[in-house]
Parts: C-alpha cells; sequence; structure tokens
C-alpha cells in the first residue's frame, strides 16, 4: 500500500514557497516513510556578489534492536536571476528524509537490490 501527499504553500507575503511532498509505504518486508521539502525564499539584490557553496549534509543511523534505518540529507544555498529585468537572489533549501522499519529479522535486503 502507498499513500502520497503533496502541499504546495506561499510563504512571507508571496517572496517565498514551501514544496512538501510525502509518501508511506508498506510492503510485505518494510514499512517506509519518505519526507521531501523544499523551501524557496527571494528578495531583490542590489548588485550579484560572489556565494559560497552549497552547504550539505547528511545523516544514517541504523537501529539493529528496533530495525529501523534513519537517512537524512539537507541542501542549502543561494543563486541569482533576472526576473523582468530586476535582479533577484533565491536562497533555498531541501531535505530529504527517509525512514525504513524492517518487519522480520533479515536488516536490509543484499546490495545488489534497489528499493525504488
Amino acid at each position: 500500500m502507498r499513500d502520497m501527499l503533496h502541499k504546495t504553500r506561499e510563504v512571507l507575503k508571496g517572496r517565498g514557497r514551501i514544496i512538501l511532498i510525502t509518501e508511506h509505504k508498506e510492503d510485505r518486508d518494510s514499512v517506509s516513510d519518505v519526507r521531501k521539502e523544499f523551501v524557496y525564499v527571494t528578495r531583490e539584490a542590489d548588485r550579484e556578489e560572489a556565494l559560497p557553496a552549497p552547504q550539505v549534509r547528511i545523516d544514517k543511523f541504523y537501529d539493529s534492536e528496533n530495525r529501523d534505518e534513519f537517512f537524512s540529507l539537507r541542501v542549502k544555498g543561494a543563486l541569482y536571476t533576472y526576473r523582468h529585468r530586476r535582479l533577484m537572489k533565491i536562497g533555498y533549501s531541501h531535505h530529504l528524509k527517509i525512514r525504513l522499519h524492517w518487519k522480520s529479522q533479515v536488516a536490509s535486503p543484499k546490495k545488489s537490490v534497489t528499493m525504488a
């Protein structure tokens, strides 16, 4: 069984947008929860400055007692673009969270098997 939810919201009086996608999937061997979150905030910029490289953070955790696996990926950064002849700076944050719970005693399948 697979359940999906998609939400889009505007924030900061139209200057930003949040897109949220969640998925819950249950099959014979496992239960998975996937959450994807995309946040964008725009503002007008006077001039284009050098931007630092995007920040990437990856966390992975495995609980052998409860047979749970957690994975988290977050990317934060900014970019410049022109809109209606105005220079805009767009700050973004992308976040992916995955939780797997294995029902059987065999925790993960062999590495040649991919989870889709």
